[in-house]
């Protein structure tokens, strides 16, 4: 297995085939030193790149081999378990529980040393008859939820899920003769009906460190699921007041921050890779933290029993689909057509950049509004959810959409003016590395400056040519569903709403139909996107 990323205060270690056989560091042979592995944000249990990268049996597979060399190893999941994902839609994530339960080697026996925490896609379900399914699945899990800064109602008809024997506050546990105590922080940009609160980060984090150290933990961890920035306020407000570690999610590319001497450690989502981190309490000052990245490719094997699971689920997934859509057997695996060029849909790109399929998309949505006066349209690339590049040969087929889009994306027609879609671009490039309200647009383009923030040549592209924005110009867009809603986060998009919706004959059409229309229409063909120069970064020039 490689070893990529070695960050400050890690050593440097060779390449090697195992996990086991690798010399990780000194100060992960001393007694006194705590061993764990992370993961976070994972929507795929036989993971990306038709399985050859992430997948659980891979991380069953580490978590076997670390713990063949550290036995008191803890696991940890920092949020964002039951969805979205393609298998999600039809099963609420009880396959993802299901396979979870197996990352012990035992799908019946309860896991005393892994645990997660709720991200804000536990909540997509947040309905109050949906609490019955948060709190079946939790009920399903053989292992611990930490909802610490969550007031689940107390009952919502019928079901408490902050009595769930699994839902705990926090978890103390011992590792090598010290203890540990965890405790987590989700973000609150859901707000599902069974739940009455989001306690304050800085205030949950003080409250649980200085409960946890009374108690004797010699070392005190946040899980949480939250954005960096978010993170690091906790750190900076606290200081030695403040936990010793956070292991986060919520943002799905890796990532290490020092604040006041701690750390703050993020893996890519999908289990592109795992976080190996040893940590050396230092008692009244911050710990000695090691930390790895490890790269869940191809050249990790699977476990054998875990991935058997995996097939299991989705043989049972294929077959149950294609029926409940009245398609023929092996519909998800229809040909669309060729790829001549690389898709550019992994979250890394399709989140921070223009991207071919992300023009193409948003051609498809303006298009479909054209007769009725559409000039732009845009969307947030958090809807766009395939986590993968498609190599240029590649037979684009149904499988690649439905898990391209797991949310409606009902597009409508709206009208705002020139300053509301400045608004719209500021909301667009802020903390741009990776967040999902990053837009892919058509009908416009402009330049940013990610350093400043600054924006400028926005105009609007038409067949005549490029017209300059105004704050006053009145412009016709197409967006999602998802932005307009205020039941929904919006993704900070709260200058948007629903009474801009223009009044058409046309119904609204989801984006995924209107796409699979388009790759239908060009079967035979060779599929060639390209990048046009909408969005420009001047970093990236």
């Amino acid at each position: 297995m490689r070893l990529l990323h070695l960050i400050k205060y890690s050593v440097v270690a060779a390449a090697c085939i195992t996990v086991a056989s690798c010399q990780f560091n000194t100060q992960a042979e001393r007694s006194n030193t705590i061993t764990l592995l992370t993961v976070n944000d994972i929507y795929r249990i036989a993971g990306v790149d038709s399985g050859t990268r992430g997948a659980l049996s891979r991380v069953r597979q580490i978590r076997k081999e670390l713990e063949a060399k550290h036995p008191d190893l803890i696991v940890l999941h920092a949020g964002d378990i039951l969805y979205p994902s393609l298998m999600s839609r039809m099963y609420d994530g009880e396959q993802m529980i299901d396979v979870l339960n197996g990352l012990d080697g035992d799908f019946e026996a309860f896991d005393a040393r892994f645990m997660v925490t709720f991200g804000n896609h536990e909540f997509d379900k947040s309905e109050l008859k949906h609490a019955q399914l948060l709190n079946a699945r939790i009920a399903e899990s053989q292992f611990d939820w930490l909802g610490t800064n969550i007031h689940f109602m107390d009952d919502a008809q019928g079901v408490s899920i902050g009595n769930n024997s699994h839902v705990k506050s926090y978890r103390m546990l011992e590792a090598n003769g010290l203890k540990v105590g965890v405790f987590s922080v989700t973000t609150d940009v859901k707000d599902p009906a069974y739940v009455t609160a989001f306690e304050g980060h800085s205030s949950t984090a003080r409250k649980m460190t200085a409960q946890l150290r009374k108690q004797g933990a010699d070392l005190v961890i946040a899980l949480t699921h939250l954005m960096v920035s978010e993170d690091k306020a906790i750190l900076e407000e606290l200081g030695q007041d403040g936990p010793d570690l956070i292991i986060g999610g919520h943002e799905h590319q890796k990532q290490v921050h020092t604040v006041n001497g701690r750390l703050i450690i993020k893996a890519d989502a999908d289990a592109r890779t795992a976080a190996l981190v040893t940590v050396t309490p230092q008692s009244g000052q911050a710990p000695i933290v090691d930390h790895q990245f490890l790269d869940l490719d191809q050249n990790v094997a699977v476990d054998s029993l875990v991935e058997k699971r995996t097939l299991s689920w989705q043989s049972r997934f294929d077959q149950e689909f294609c029926q409940q859509n009245e398609s023929e057997p092996g519909c998800l695996d229809e040909q669309l057509v060729e790829a001549g060029v690389v898709i550019q849909a992994e979250e890394l790109t399709i989140r921070r950049f223009e991207t071919n399929i992300g023009n193409w998309f948003m051609d498809q949505a303006r298009a479909y509004y054209q007769e009725e006066g559409a000039q732009i349209a845009f969307i947030n690339s958090g809807s766009l959810r395939l986590n993968q590049d498609l190599a240029s040969g590649t037979m684009i087929t149904r499988r690649h959409l439905e898990e391209m889009f797991p949310y409606p994306n009902t597009l409508y027609l709206i009208e705002i003016n020139g300053a509301i879609l400045k608004e719209v671009i500021n909301r667009s490039i802020s903390h741009w590395t990776g967040n999902g309200w990053w837009l892919q647009i058509s009908g416009f383009s402009f330049q940013f400056d990610p350093d400043s923030g600054n924006v400028d040549q926005l105009v609007l592209v038409t067949d005549q040519g490029t017209i300059p924005v105004t704050d006053e110009m009145k412009i016709k867009a197409v967006t999602n569903d998802f932005l307009l809603d205020a039941n929904f986060s919006q993704d900070g998009y709260t200058m948007l709403n629903q009474s801009m919706v223009q009044k058409t004959d046309k119904s609204a059409r989801g984006l995924k139909e209107l796409s699979f229309e388009g790759l239908s229409a060009l079967k035979g063909t060779i599929f060639k996107p390209q990048i046009e120069g909408r969005i420009i970064n001047t970093k990236y020039k």
